[in-house]
């Protein structure tokens, strides 16, 4: 656990260090309440250990401000004997418990233990809420598909084994590489990304493994690779596919003997990092293919194989993806849009997003800044989507009699109608029906009422 002792004695700051460095907690040390808070705003602490009475501010207008900034921060009170009352004070005010001076040791670890159990019973309940809303550290979905995927991450994430994550251009792949991260033992240690095919191959060498001064043309000065920036976190390289030979032969011996030499160097550099892969190629086929992919290579990287699966294959998923997708946008440009009217919906559903989630997303950002209402609706939503979702019919020579928000009430209608008549045809039940399209059966029978499709 990480704590943050905060007095301005050095001799009790020194005790308590002492005390909970020999429990195994990571222990720092600041002199008053601003060095404390600047601490915390650049690497926050599970912990508050602090002293009441301190210059320029005390402890309590420093729980104040900790509960402010960081509001899952415990925090402790250390008070003299006989302030009972500023000790309630704490605790009303947000403190977790605190400790009156002289401490008695045994008292001390107790409460540190006790703090522990409670931020490990919040991680817990965070992690039970992520599965119940269908949610896993930025994966959304509780489609079969998604599941395997969450529950590969969290077997794998734990340990070092490399990863190799395929999918579809979109599909999410680096979300699943920092998921990954965040589940392992590295998670406090940097996650450094590489998209390999944003960079020549004569530069791709020196990006992962460093150059020295003079190593070629405008290396004036040393400078370290990305091996070197995530030693002892995780390195993800996306589109490992693209690799040249040279890089490929290099980043073999990286996973191999765990050092890299830098270019124009012969002097082996130590690095402690776990290399997270991913393509959107075959790179089974592309072995054995002149300037083609290295077997040994792919054997090394596939320790664990990860697939991610396209959006039309977890079209479940599709409803709650766009929601989340939703409030993002609406809080970035500050528009009222709520929710998903069902034409939307329904659209979203029919569409086979050959973008997968990077083209879901983007469509819902046109969506929200579109929307008239508080819902989006199929009209909002770009045209490749409904032209999709329905064959294009001739337009009804009376529809230019009315207005264009009657025609086009008339025009979702008729969709509407069409589409939920091949649900049904194709799924046999309402029941089955409402299951697909990721609707509660009563709504559906309600719609389906309304649109004359009434179907026992």
């Amino acid at each position: 656990m990480k704590i943050l002792v905060v007095d301005d004695e050095p001799s009790i700051r020194f005790s308590l260090a002492e005390l909970l460095g020999e429990e195994g907690h990571d222990v720092r040390e600041a002199p008053h309440a601003p060095a404390a808070l600047a601490m915390l705003d650049e690497a926050p602490a599970d912990l508050v250990l602090s002293d009441l009475t301190m210059p320029a501010m005390d402890g309590l207008q420093l729980l104040d401000e900790v509960r402010a900034r960081h509001p899952q921060t415990l925090f402790v009170l250390v008070t003299a004997h006989g302030d009972e009352r500023t000790a309630v004070r704490a605790l009303k005010n947000g403190a977790y418990d605190y400790v009156p001076k002289p401490f008695d040791n045994d008292e001390v670890r107790a409460l540190v233990r006790r703090a522990r159990e409670v931020l490990a019973l919040r991680a817990e309940n965070a992690r039970l809420r992520e599965e119940l809303a269908g949610e896993f550290r930025g994966l959304i979905g509780d489609s079969p598909a998604i599941r395997e995927v969450v529950k590969v991450i969290r077997r794998a994430g734990p340990t070092d084994a490399t990863v190799l994550i395929t999918g579809e251009s979109g599909t999410g792949k680096e979300v699943v590489a920092r998921a990954l991260h965040a589940e392992s033992r590295r998670r406090a240690k940097p996650f450094v990304a590489l998209n390999c095919s944003a960079l020549p191959g004569d530069l791709v060498e020196s990006e992962l493994f460093g150059h020295v001064r003079g190593a070629f043309t405008g290396a004036d000065r040393d400078r370290e690779g990305l091996f070197e920036a995530a030693d002892g976190g995780t390195l993800f390289l996306d589109e490992v596919g693209d690799l040249a030979a040279p890089a490929q032969a290099k980043l073999l011996r990286a996973l191999e003997e765990r050092q890299i030499t830098r270019v124009g160097s012969t002097k082996p550099v130590p690095v402690d990092v776990r290399v997270v892969a991913a393509t959107n190629r075959p790179l089974d086929r592309m072995m054995g293919v002149d300037g083609g992919f290295r077997e040994d290579l792919l054997y090394r990287l596939r320790v664990i194989a990860l697939h991610l699966p396209p959006l039309r294959e977890r079209r479940p998923d599709v409803p709650a993806i766009a929601l989340h997708f939703l409030t993002e946008m609406a809080q970035r440009h500050g528009r009222p849009v709520r929710g998903l009217g069902e034409g939307a919906r329904r659209a979203l559903l029919a569409y086979d997003w050959p973008g997968n989630v990077r083209e879901l997303r983007n469509a819902i950002e046109r969506a929200v800044v579109l929307a008239e209402g508080e819902e989006i609706e199929a009209g909002d939503l770009p045209p490749q989507l409904l032209a999709s979702a329905a064959p294009i019919r001739p337009v009804d020579a009376a529809l230019a009699d009315l207005s264009f928000a009657e025609a086009r009430e008339r025009a979702v209608d008729a969709f509407e109608r069409a589409y939920l008549q091949a649900a049904l045809e194709r799924h046999g039940t309402v029941s089955a029906a409402a299951r697909a399209l990721g609707l509660h059966r009563q709504s559906l029978q309600k719609k389906l009422r309304q649109l004359g499709l009434t179907r026992e």
